[in-house]
């Protein structure tokens, strides 16, 4: 058996390619350190992106732990071409969302991007409890993947482009592998609220 804790990184700043976290985004990686402490969690590894760098960087230090960078947790697809409009990244999105076998212009498949988390958790001893930062639409490409959509109808929401997941940031989702696998926590955010 595996618990696998997926965490979205914090609010980033709003700028294409590689931008790290705001002030919320840390105070979020802090919350959601605080909320995971209680798990007895044994590694941590975040996609190499700044964002979900630094909001492991904030967790692991609450948990008290080292935390691995490690490519097969990098985000489906990554705005980083100021060349590229928004829309048209958008719609690569949305096709790549919809038709999990597309393989967008700027990065992979939905498939491919949910498979490269299954393959990291797969490196990992049995009997471990695992927490990867990552990106939402990662996450749920590793979800529908291990789960299918049936499972993950209420992250589906309408956005200006179109019907979409919807992971929040800093969001927590803990998942049990083991012959009965089951979805424990799914884009959960009450460690978030104001108390």
């Amino acid at each position: 058996m595996k618990i696998i804790y997926l965490v979205r990184h914090g609010q980033k700043i709003k700028e294409i390619g590689d931008p790290g976290l705001t002030q919320l985004g840390i105070e979020q990686a802090k919350l959601a350190g605080k909320f995971l402490s209680q798990f007895p969690i044994n590694y941590i590894f975040s996609s190499p992106l700044k964002r979900t760098v630094e909001t492991a960087i904030h967790i692991s230090k609450i948990l008290n732990l080292n935390h691995q960078i490690d490519d097969d947790l990098t985000e489906r697809m990554n705005w980083s071409d100021p060349k590229i409009s928004k829309d048209e990244f958008i719609q690569e999105w949305i096709e790549s969302s919809n038709n999990r076998s597309y393989i967008p212009k700027f990065g992979d498949s939905s498939l491919i991007t949910g498979s490269r988390i299954e393959r990291l958790i797969n490196k990992v001893p049995e009997e471990s409890h695992i927490l990867l930062v990552s990106h939402g639409g990662a996450i749920v490409d590793y979800l529908r993947n291990v789960f299918g959509d049936h499972k993950l109808n209420k992250l589906r929401s309408q956005f200006d482009y179109g019907m979409d997941y919807k992971m929040h940031n800093c969001s927590i989702n803990c998942v049990t592998l083991d012959a009965n696998s089951k979805i424990n926590l799914l884009n959960y955010t009450k460690h978030l609220e104001k108390k």
